[in-house]
Order: structure tokens, then C-alpha cells, then sequence
């Protein structure tokens, strides 16, 4: 199963509107990626790599945080 473009989009964890504003590209256009990920062009590709590299830094620092407050 390889990972493209749909679903990397799925990992964002947000809604639609949130994802395409990281990207900064329209709902739409969102949408017909999500469809037909052979469409995405590779600074797309490259930009949600980016935007899902920097989310999952945020949400393990979050997580970070819990466990140093659970103990």
C-alpha cells in the first residue's frame, strides 16, 4: 500500500478547510487531489510533507508535556 497524496491527507487530523489552509489551496481543489492523487503536483506533495512533519512535532511535544505532568 503505497502513501500518496489521499492518505497523507488523511493523518492531517483536522478538517478540510484547516488542511487546505495549510496548504493554501482552495477546498476544491483539496477535494479533487484527495480523488486523484496522480494530480498533485510534486510541490504539493512536498508542502504536505512539510505541514504533516511539523504537526506531528507539535503533537509529540503535546504529548511530551502530558506525561511529564501525569507523574
Amino acid at each position: 500500500m503505497a502513501l500518496d497524496f489521499a492518505r497523507a491527507a488523511d493523518l492531517f487530523c483536522g478538517s478540510e478547510k484547516e488542511l487546505a489552509m495549510a496548504l493554501n489551496i482552495d477546498v476544491g481543489d483539496l477535494r479533487q487531489y484527495r480523488t486523484n492523487p496522480r494530480l498533485v503536483p510534486d510541490v504539493l506533495l512536498e508542502r504536505l510533507g512539510r505541514v504533516l512533519i511539523e504537526r506531528g512535532s507539535g503533537m509529540k511535544r503535546v504529548g511530551e508535556m502530558l506525561v511529564e505532568n501525569s507523574r
